[in-house]
């Protein structure tokens, strides 16, 4: 019987994973230079349009 001991490294790829998305996260959620976060520009984009749209489907026929 043939014993064969890899020396796998585990775990790493997680850890990777998890320190890439730690960064986007951080890309994503904190202005950079004062500038607004990129969710707060989604959002005012978001609620401009409801707005847009609120006032068109309330126009009288």
């Amino acid at each position: 019987m043939i014993h064969r001991h890899l020396l796998v490294p585990r775990g790493q790829a997680l850890t990777e994973y998890l320190v890439a998305l730690l960064v986007l996260a951080m890309l994503i959620g904190f202005g950079l230079g004062g500038e607004d976060s990129v969710i707060d520009t989604l959002l005012d984009a978001v609620r401009t349009a409801f707005d847009r749209q609120s006032s068109f489907i309330s126009l009288p026929l």
